[in-house]
């Protein structure tokens, strides 16, 4: 059985060789974009919600960004997302935590484009 994990680590962090030619190339000019600076700042991720069934918009967003293939739900099908909204946040691993916290659920992503979709061990379910 292959479990599939994720770890996401900053451009930054993965890209730290840095060779010194000399001192004036050392100092860059401010105008000039470095490696760093572009990858700190990326713009952030958006996704719009509508004031509906918190299922079907979960499922879209996974087979948008996550190319899921099939959702397995062990959750409410009655869940509901209240207004509408954009959640705004730096990735999409983020983004789909911030929708889902408030529910208690998490989302499992499989290597084979399943995601299951179930309650937290510690949350008290409907």
């Amino acid at each position: 059985m292959m479990l599939m994990t994720r770890i996401v680590v900053g451009a930054a962090l993965a890209s730290c060789v840095t060779l010194v030619h000399a001192f004036d190339q050392e100092c860059l000019p401010l105008t000039q974009p470095t490696e760093f600076a572009s990858a700190r700042f990326d713009p952030p991720v958006r996704y719009r919600l509508e004031a509906a069934l918190l299922r079907p918009q979960l499922e879209h967003l996974l087979t948008q960004h996550w190319g899921i293939e099939r959702v397995v739900w062990y959750a409410d099908n009655h869940h509901l997302w209240p207004t509408q909204f954009e959640l705004v946040a730096p990735n999409w691993d983020l983004l789909l935590e911030s929708l889902i916290k408030p529910y208690q659920i998490r989302v499992a992503l499989h290597p084979n484009n399943t995601a299951v979709v179930d309650y937290m061990p510690q949350a008290t379910q409907p």
